[in-house]
């Protein structure tokens, strides 16, 4: 049986403040946005997503994303 390899990629997307989840349509509002700020275009496909991880610091949130890009 053959094997695969994967060569993941970390990108951090933050920080987003807290007041930009005052309601859940303004937390995706706002999620949507650092992620099209973040300019993930390495990312193998739309499904690459291997992991996503919150972190909050000082009050801000930041997402760590782990995804295989396109090599």
């Amino acid at each position: 049986m053959g094997s695969a390899t994967l060569n993941l990629t970390f990108k951090v997307i933050g920080p987003i403040a807290p007041a930009d989840f005052s309601t859940g349509a303004e937390g995706a509002t706002s999620l949507n946005t650092a992620y099209g700020l973040s300019e993930v275009t390495d990312a193998h496909s739309t499904t690459s997503l291997v992991s996503s991880e919150p972190v909050v610091i000082l009050g801000n949130l930041y997402m760590v994303l782990t995804y295989y890009d396109a090599q």
